[in-house]
This record gives C-alpha cells, sequence and structure tokens, in this order.
C-alpha cells in the first residue's frame, strides 16, 4: 500500500530532474551558438502597452530572423533568442525605440578568423592520430583487445572530426548574420525594471519666488523670494529642502506684514513614460509635489505660526549629467490653513545641485 505514494513521488523527482538537465543543456547550447556568430547583441526594452509591442516584434522574427532558438512568453515578459541578417540590426534598433525604453543595447563584434583557422588545425591534427590509428589497425599481429581499443580510438576521432567540420561549416554559414537576444518586458507589471533604489548625495541651492493670488492689504507682500538649501538624495528623485522667503516690498510699520516664511520641504519628482524618462542630457520633463510647511514671522513676532502646505508643480531639467543637476519649476503653493486665501500663490524655483 505504501508503494504506489513512493513509485509516484520517484517519477516526479525524476522528471523534476530531467527537466533541470534539459534546461542546462539548452542555456549551454545557446552559449555555443552565440560564439559561432561574429556579431552578438542584447537587447532590453520596457514598454507600457505590452501586446501591441509583444505582436510587432513577433511579426519582425518571423519575418526576418534565420532562425529562431528560443522563443518564450508570460502574460508580461517575452525573451526570444534567434539570429538575424546584420542589415536588420538598425531596423531592429529602430523598432524598439519605437516600442517603449531601450534598457539595455549592447553591440560585440569580432573577427572569427583566427578561431575558424585554430578549428583546421585541429581538424588536420585528429586526421592525421585517425590515419595513424587505421594503419596500426592493419598489422594482423593485433589481439583482441587491442583492436578493439584502436577501434575505439578511432571511432572518437572521427566524431571529433564530424564535430570539428561542423562548427566550421556553422561560422562559414553564419557570415553576416547576428545572435540577438532580445527581452520584452510590461513596464506595469516591472515599473523600475527590476532595478533598485538609486542612492545619491548631492547637496545644491535653490532660488525660489512666491507670486501670491490674493495679498492681502497690510499684511502680506505681493511677492516673496529667497533661498534654500536643496538636497537630493535618489535618483528618483527624492529631496528635502530648507530655506527662508522674505517679502519683495517690505513694510516696517504694520505690526501683523508678515516678514519671513521658513520653508521646510520633502518633495519628489516623476518622470513621464514617453519623454525620455528623465535620461536624457537635457530637457527632461518631469511632475512633482511637495508636502511640509513653513514658520509665519510677522513683525510683532508675536504668535509665529507653523503652517502646512503642499506644492504641485511641473518641472524640466534644464541640464543633467552624472555630477551636476541644473532644474526650475513652477508650482502651486496651497498653505493648508485658514490663512490659505492671503498666502496661496505660484512659485517659481530653479536650483543647482551636484554630486558631493
Amino acid at each position: 500500500m505504501h508503494l504506489l505514494p513512493k513509485f509516484l513521488l520517484c517519477r516526479q523527482t525524476a522528471a523534476a530532474l530531467f527537466l533541470s538537465l534539459c534546461g542546462l543543456a539548452a542555456q549551454a547550447q545557446s552559449g555555443d551558438d552565440q560564439e559561432l556568430f561574429e556579431t552578438q547583441k542584447r537587447l532590453t526594452v520596457g514598454v507600457t502597452k505590452f501586446a501591441e509591442a509583444r505582436t510587432s516584434l513577433k511579426a519582425f522574427i518571423t519575418q526576418r530572423a534565420v532562425r529562431v532558438q528560443k522563443q518564450e512568453e508570460t502574460p508580461d515578459q517575452l525573451t526570444a533568442e534567434f539570429a538575424l541578417p546584420t542589415r536588420y540590426l538598425p531596423r531592429l534598433d529602430s523598432l524598439a525605440a519605437e516600442l517603449g525604453f531601450v534598457l539595455e543595447n549592447n553591440l560585440n563584434a569580432h573577427n572569427l578568423t583566427s578561431r575558424l583557422q585554430e578549428l583546421q588545425a585541429e581538424e588536420q591534427t585528429e586526421a592525421a592520430d585517425k590515419d595513424r590509428l587505421e594503419k596500426e589497425l592493419r598489422n594482423t599481429r593485433l589481439e583482441a583487445s587491442e583492436r578493439q581499443k584502436l577501434l575505439d580510438d578511432v571511432e572518437r576521432h572521427e566524431s571529433s572530426l564530424r564535430r570539428l567540420r561542423q562548427r566550421q561549416q556553422s561560422i562559414v554559414s553564419h557570415q553576416g548574420q547576428a545572435y540577438v537576444s532580445l527581452r520584452l518586458y510590461d513596464e506595469v507589471t516591472f515599473p523600475t525594471g527590476n532595478r533598485k533604489v538609486s542612492f545619491v548625495n548631492m547637496p545644491g541651492v535653490e532660488y525660489s519666488y512666491l507670486r501670491l493670488d490674493n495679498p492681502a492689504a497690510d499684511r502680506t507682500a505681493s511677492a516673496y523670494q529667497g533661498y534654500a538649501i536643496k538636497y537630493l538624495f535618489t535618483r528618483g528623485k527624492s529631496y528635502f529642502n530648507l530655506g527662508v522667503y522674505k517679502p519683495v516690498t517690505k513694510n516696517t510699520t504694520d505690526g501683523e506684514f508678515v516678514n519671513e516664511l521658513f520653508v521646510i520641504n520633502f518633495g519628489q519628482d516623476f518622470y513621464p513614460r514617453n519623454f525620455g524618462r528623465g535620461r536624457r542630457k537635457f530637457m527632461n520633463l518631469y511632475t512633482s509635489y511637495q508636502v511640509g510647511g513653513f514658520i509665519l514671522n510677522r513683525n510683532n513676532d508675536e504668535e509665529n505660526q507653523f503652517i502646512p502646505n503642499l506644492n504641485l508643480g511641473l518641472g524640466v531639467e534644464l541640464v543633467k549629467t552624472r555630477h551636476i543637476l541644473l532644474d526650475t519649476k513652477a508650482s502651486y503653493f496651497v498653505p493648508l490653513d485658514s490663512r490659505s486665501r492671503d498666502l496661496r500663490g505660484i512659485l517659481g524655483q530653479a536650483s543647482f545641485n551636484f554630486v558631493f
């Protein structure tokens, strides 16, 4: 009664082991195939419209690929390895750029002439060894065991010769072709492309100009300007800013006049999927929010208040490199307080940050 479950378990284990060995063999075969091509290409593309992109790429592979080594699909990912005439590589690059964001595009090219010469030299050595063994087999005085050993050696050399000739033929037949390893994934499912958050240390300075919509007479100025320290800590990008805004036109006679806004904010910026995703060196568009608050100071220094605020805006990174960032944005400054009508308005900001 207990033998049947054990037998089924053994069968399942054997099946799993067989599938694993087949997978390893397929990977090894894939690696061997790549070595027979002078050009090798790796392409990874993230898209927002996965179904349409998958259909376009599968049609491209069907129409132009010489041979498909592997093609696997899941509901949110497509992987394929195929041989493609090198003249179609520019078309593949153009199609990938049209479909979405190219996360990886690596092209390796090397000359296989020396490898072909090595295989030819190995073939000559194997052929010479095989001829030598066949001459020894003509000796009529050989014992049965010695003859069998020589026959086994001859068969081994014949097998090696077939393999060497096949590899040489493959190299010659693959001339003018590229081995392409392609991965297409859905950015909705993989929003970061399987990449971790990238932390940075980028301090900087920021200039701000706040123009109020409804300044209160004798209580607020029409506009405030000031400077802040802006500290970026992720490339995403996330940051803190700490600064002071002063009135453009001062009023020292009225005690209720707001003469200073001491601002503390946390902010994040988000890049659109279809406009470079923040990876261009110039003119990266983004949306942003800032949450935090400010301490409101008056001329009479009485009843200083901390007022929370929320800013929603749109910005452009004018210049962006690995070491510096020149940034500008416009947002709507909204105090979350009863005095919101007097203090809300358009906030313009320009900042410069550098890797420290």
